[in-house]
């Protein structure tokens, strides 16, 4: 008796492993999509690009994962979950080594595709793999819709603090021992032998269709670029704040999009994404009204997008994963959902906020003129000021916010300004820092409105899926 207890307590315990790891596995796979973000302003200037080459950071690592996972929907039958995990992992920990040693643009995105493929190994096995730890098909699809939410959300906030204690590159390389500590839990556990075909095609329930759910994914996926990166742009590039102050304002997604999953589980997934929908439009709307910097604003319209993504992502995700095929299938098909609406909000935003982020300075040219001809200076000065201002234009990266601090210092020490002079050299300057930021942050509203617009017509696609559908709920569906 004894023994059999032991052995029973050692599956429990083993089975409990193997979850963990699958579970922590997704999370990565999820993350790596915006772990980075934080890190992009570094890049820029390390790697010596632009704002819209290196979003081809985050692409290409979103393309690869969606050509990977389509080579899933057409032979996934033929591949064994475990293996293809550890594939996945193995692709993945060694491509992180190689985006941080990368020391071009061309070769990170490089290893970003390489990235990319592995994490499609990892999020198509994934799903099969959580099936062998439970009974009940609707728990393996509720964990793996949760550990993705949570992993989406999350990526932004650790990878500012991981580029503030060190620098970008460890981004990447904190991700290698993550992926082998990942493999070993699951080479450490025993597979079960128990067959996943029957968890292999579920009936939807409560009203959504997996298609629609898909679909609705896709445009969710392409709003959330507004908060897995806009925000984040706004937050480090305008607002200048260290990259671990910006990972303690963003971390107010992941935290709430950690208490709002649960709610999404067991109940109706129209209602959930619905409500989660509206508070994620509300909240992406949010980050558009201020004009200046306010940091506790963006903290609780960011807690109201994580809510909304809390309930909709997990929901949308879960009832996607309902359709028929294999597990792998289903996963493929929602991963590619998922990242094709991320690509796409970053095709169609990026040249929407670049656009509006170089003209910012232009349009703060008269706010510029009055703080500066109206100050109660001498001529020169208020001339030499306005030169130095120009130059710092003229050299200042496209897409980036000009640094006037070196105009104004420059100006000092060529005028030997006397104290008055000084004092009202340090009043003009913070003057013209306001203005430009106060442009700087309304370039980002336009982009932050499409992002918006993205969840409205989620609203649409699933007002329009409800009528044909909802009469087919059961009676008794919790809400």
């Amino acid at each position: 008796m004894a023994t059999a207890t032991q052995r029973t307590a050692d599956t429990r315990s083993s089975g409990s492993w193997r979850d963990l790891s699958v579970r922590l596995a997704i999370a990565l796979a999820f993350a790596d999509a915006s772990i980075v973000v934080l890190a992009l302003p570094q890049v820029v200037g390390d790697l010596h690009t632009t704002v819209s080459r290196v979003t081809w950071v985050i692409m290409a690592y979103n393309l690869a994962l969606i050509v990977g996972v389509f080579g899933f929907v057409i032979g996934g039958r033929r591949v064994s979950p475990r293996p293809a995990m550890l594939a996945g992992l193995a692709l993945f920990g060694l491509a992180s080594l190689g985006c941080g040693a990368s020391d071009t643009l061309s070769m990170l995105v490089a290893f970003r595709c390489l990235q990319g493929l592995g994490g499609a190994l990892i999020v198509c096995a994934s799903l099969p793999l959580l099936a062998m730890t439970s009974r009940l098909g609707h728990l393996n699809t509720a964990r793996w819709a949760a550990a993705a939410a949570i992993g989406a959300a999350a990526g932004p906030a650790a990878g500012g603090i991981l580029t503030q204690v060190f620098d970008w590159r460890a981004i990447f390389l904190a991700q290698a021992p993550a992926s082998a500590l990942a493999a070993a839990a699951i080479l450490s556990t025993r597979a079960r032998s128990r067959n996943v075909a029957t968890d292999e095609s579920q009936p939807p329930r409560q009203g959504l269709e997996p298609a629609v759910a898909n679909v609705a994914l896709l445009l969710l996926s392409a709003a959330l670029i507004g908060a897995l990166f806009l925000v984040v742009l706004l937050l480090i590039d305008v607002w200048r704040l260290a990259p671990i102050a910006a990972a303690a304002v963003v971390s107010a997604l992941p935290v709430t999009t950690t208490l709002f999953e649960r709610v999404a589980r067991g109940r109706s997934p129209l209602l959930l994404s619905t409500a989660g929908t509206i508070l994620l439009a509300i909240g992406l709307v949010g980050v558009a009204v201020p004009t200046h910097r306010e940091l506790g604003w963006v903290f609780l319209a960011l807690t109201l997008a994580g809510a909304g993504l809390g309930m909709s992502f997990t929901a949308l995700t879960d009832a996607a994963l309902k359709g028929g095929g294999t597990a792998m299938a289903r996963a493929a098909r929602t991963v590619a959902a998922r990242d094709a609406g991320l690509v796409l909000g970053l095709l169609i935003l990026t040249p929407v906020f670049v656009h509006d982020l170089n003209d910012a300075p232009k349009r703060a040219f008269p706010a510029l003129a009055v703080a500066i001809y109206g100050a109660p200076m001498s001529n020169t000065v208020k001339d030499d000021v306005a030169n130095e201002m120009l130059k710092t234009y003229a050299h200042t990266p496209q897409a980036r916010i000009p640094d006037f601090g070196p105009a104004f210092a420059a100006v000092r020490a060529k005028s030997h300004a006397d104290p008055a002079t000084a004092r009202t050299l340090t009043r003009v300057h913070q003057r013209v820092d306001s203005a430009v930021e106060r442009a700087a942050t309304q370039s980002f509203h336009r982009a932050l409105r499409y992002c918006a617009l993205f969840a409205i017509v989620v609203l649409l696609v699933l007002g329009l899926a409800r009528t044909p559908l909802v009469r087919r709920r059961a009676p008794d569906t919790p809400l």
